[in-house]
């Protein structure tokens, strides 16, 4: 798989069983903004993103959207598709421009049966996802708008996010994040330069998220 990180589902294998995984994979190339698929819809299988950054979210009926995650090169998403149901439980955009490989659920289950490592790797891989959702549950329950901005940040950081994207991670409005953002800058926590969120004081952003 050259110049793509091994996804967390084969990367204990060795490289003639990635030879032979790689065959079944099918490349999808997708412009920034662009959907990749709606919630709802018939899934075509498990996602690996080779390049770019995808968001994977929920739409609500006035169109707000709620991120669920960002995913990033050698992570998968719609995973439970594979084993559950066949519905996309979930949207997803690029972020970016992307390249991803698409397994089928027929090809991943038949790797399963043909490479039992992969069963381990695919539980340790649901359990971090599940670890993820628990901790997004618990911040958006608990911790107030400032502290989920600040804890993003810190989260993301060295990532490129548009204030849009924060909010939408935060579930809140745009404008909240913006008020937020000249808050932090103006307590010197963070410099804001053009798009870019820079870190300036890590402690005291720390200390906001908690």
């Amino acid at each position: 798989m050259e110049n793509f990180k091994i996804p967390e589902y084969f990367g204990s294998l060795n490289a003639d069983i990635l030879n032979d995984i790689k065959t079944l994979f099918k490349v999808e190339n997708y412009s920034a903004g662009e959907n990749i698929f709606l919630e709802g819809d018939k899934s075509k299988g498990i996602y690996f993103v080779a390049e770019g950054t995808v968001k994977v979210y929920k739409s609500s009926k006035d169109g707000k959207e709620q991120i669920l995650k960002l995913i990033y090169p050698g992570e998968s998403f719609n995973d439970i598709t594979v084993f559950v149901k066949d519905v996309n439980p979930a949207s997803a955009d690029a972020v970016t421009d992307v390249k991803l490989f698409l397994l089928s659920r027929e090809n991943m289950i038949g790797l399963i049966y043909k490479y039992p490592e992969v069963s381990i790797n695919i539980i340790k891989s649901m359990s971090e996802k599940l670890r993820h959702l628990t901790n997004a549950i618990e911040d958006l329950s608990l911790k107030r708008t400032q502290e989920r901005i600040a804890k993003i940040l810190l989260l993301f950081d060295g990532e490129k996010l548009s204030q849009k994207i924060i909010a939408d991670i935060a579930g809140t409005a745009r404008e909240v994040v913006s008020r937020a953002l000249k808050e932090f800058a103006a307590q010197g926590i963070i410099k804001l330069d053009k798009r870019d969120i820079i870190i300036l004081d890590k402690k005291k952003l720390e200390d906001l998220s908690e």
